[in-house]
């Protein structure tokens, strides 16, 4: 089976009732490049979670903080090519919040700069993306897949190769008697 190496993590997010998601957010893998750039910190970021017992079941809670704690060990966090203002910035960048009511996918550094993601919601999702991030580089091919999945089970997140407008556009409001304006999911896995 030949795994497409172009992945995409999609984490809902919900409201406060918890029964459906309000809304999705669609990432995709850093490039090549800056994986080269920041790999010794995403390396030890992926060592340390492993050898910790943090695997894919609790890994997803805790990578972006072991990532910034592993940088700032390495007095790599801050400063103009730092780990925050290169790598956490582009895996920012390569986010989006898909969400009915939206035109379209708003990024994720825009959602949070209007005060439109809670907290809680931005910190699990920003510590889901980090682990997408390392495993997504770290793991060897024919792993990703399993691993990815592993997560997406126990998160409730899914895994697909649909780009983010293409992943927003497969998203359908229901068409129920009396609609709830609730979004149906498509299927997380491509065939």
């Amino acid at each position: 089976m030949k795994i497409d190496k172009k992945l995409n993590l999609v984490i809902p997010i919900y409201g406060e009732d918890g029964d459906a998601p309000t809304a999705w957010v669609h990432s995709t893998p850093i490039r090549r490049e800056t994986f080269e750039r920041y790999h010794m910190v995403i390396a030890k970021t992926f060592a340390s979670i492993y050898t910790e017992g943090l695997d894919f079941r609790v890994g997803p809670r805790v990578a972006m903080l072991r990532l910034r704690e592993i940088s700032e060990g390495m007095s790599r966090w801050e400063g103009p090519t730092g780990v925050e203002a290169g790598l956490v910035a582009e895996m920012r960048r390569l986010t989006n919040l898909i969400m009915p009511g939206l035109e379209g996918p708003l990024p994720w550094q825009v959602a949070i700069d209007k005060g439109m993601i809670d907290p809680d919601d931005k910190s699990e999702v920003e510590n889901a993306v980090a682990f997408f991030t390392v495993v997504s580089h770290m793991h060897r091919h024919h792993e990703l897949k399993a691993i990815l999945e592993g997560v997406a089970v126990i998160w409730s997140a899914q895994v697909t190769s649909l780009n983010c407008t293409e992943y927003s556009a497969s998203l359908k409001t229901s068409t129920a008697v009396e609609n709830s304006g609730a979004m149906a999911i498509p299927s997380s896995i491509p065939s």
